[in-house]
C-alpha cells in the first residue's frame, strides 16, 4: 500500500504530522509493506533565497496579531512538537523559499536516501534553522546522509528535478490540496492536517483493508499550514 503525504519544510505541522505518522507506524500491523513517498509543496512560492523576516514579524502581518498574541501562537507550536520529542525552535527559524530542498529530496530519493534526506532538512529547519535556499547548506545536508556533497552542489546549480517538484505541486493543485501535511492513503482514502497518532492508526488500518476499493472519502482535517499560513486550533486537544 502506497502513502503519499505532500509537505514543505517550511511548515511546523508537517514536522509534528511526521513523528505522528512515526508513531501510528510503530503500532500498525502491516507498517513494513507501506510504501511511503514525501511530496513536494511550497507554502510560500514566491519567497526569495535570502531571509528578510522573523516568525514573530511574519505572523504578526499574517494574522494581524499583536506581538503578545503572535508570541503565544508560536509557543503554541513549539509545545506541540516539544510533546512528541521534536527540538522545534520555530521562533528562530531561518524563513526562505523551499524549492531548493524538495529538489534536493528528489535526488536523495534517485541514490536511495530519501527518508534520511526528508528528516534531516526538517531538522535543520527547525532545530538548526538553517537557511533551506543556500546551496552550500543543502550540500553540506546532502553529506550529512551519505551523498556526496560535490554531486549534490553540481545538481543544486542547475534545473534537474525541478520538473518532478512541479508535477508534484501540479497533482496537489489538481486535488485540491491547499493546505499540509495532506496523507493520500492508496490513492483513495484522505486526511488533512497533522493527525494524531490514532486517527492516522485508524486510516492504515481501514485503508489497509479497503485496499483494492477506489471508494472516495471526504477528508477529514487538521490543523494545517496553507500559503496564508498556520492554522493555530482554539485549543489544545490534548491528541498529542
Amino acid at each position: 500500500m502506497k502513502l503519499e503525504i505532500w509537505s514543505d519544510y517550511a511548515c511546523p505541522y508537517c514536522y509534528i504530522g511526521k513523528r505522528f505518522l512515526e508513531a501510528a507506524l510503530s503500532e500498525f500491523e502491516h507498517a513494513r509493506e507501506i510504501e511511503i513517498v514525501f511530496r513536494a509543496f511550497e507554502l510560500d512560492p514566491t519567497s526569495g533565497p535570502a531571509v528578510t523576516t522573523t516568525t514573530l514579524d511574519r505572523i504578526m502581518r499574517k494574522y494581524g496579531k499583536s506581538r503578545s498574541d503572535a508570541q503565544a501562537m508560536i509557543d503554541h507550536i513549539t509545545s506541540m512538537g516539544e510533546r512528541c520529542g521534536l527540538d522545534m525552535r520555530y521562533a528562530s527559524v531561518r524563513y526562505t523559499n523551499t524549492f531548493d530542498a524538495h529538489r534536493l529530496t528528489k535526488f536523495a530519493e534517485q541514490h536511495g536516501r530519501g527518508p534520511d534526506m526528508t528528516e534531516r532538512l526538517f531538522r535543520a529547519y527547525f532545530t538548526d534553522n538553517a537557511p533551506l535556499a543556500d546551496h552550500d547548506v543543502l550540500a553540506g545536508l546532502a553529506q550529512d546522509v551519505g551523498l556526496d556533497d560535490d554531486a549534490a552542489r553540481a545538481m543544486l546549480t542547475g534545473t534537474d528535478f525541478a520538473e518532478d517538484v512541479r508535477r508534484d505541486e501540479t497533482r496537489a493543485s489538481q486535488a485540491g490540496i491547499h493546505g499540509v501535511p495532506f496523507f493520500v492513503f492508496d490513492g483513495a482514502y484522505t486526511l488533512s492536517g497533522a493527525q494524531p497518532k490514532a486517527q492516522l492508526l485508524a486510516a492504515l488500518r481501514q485503508s489497509w483493508k479497503e485496499a483494492r476499493k477506489t471508494a472516495s472519502e471526504n477528508p477529514t482535517t487538521g490543523v494545517t499550514c496553507d500559503s496564508t499560513g498556520c492554522v493555530i486550533p482554539p485549543s489544545d486537544s490534548g491528541a498529542l
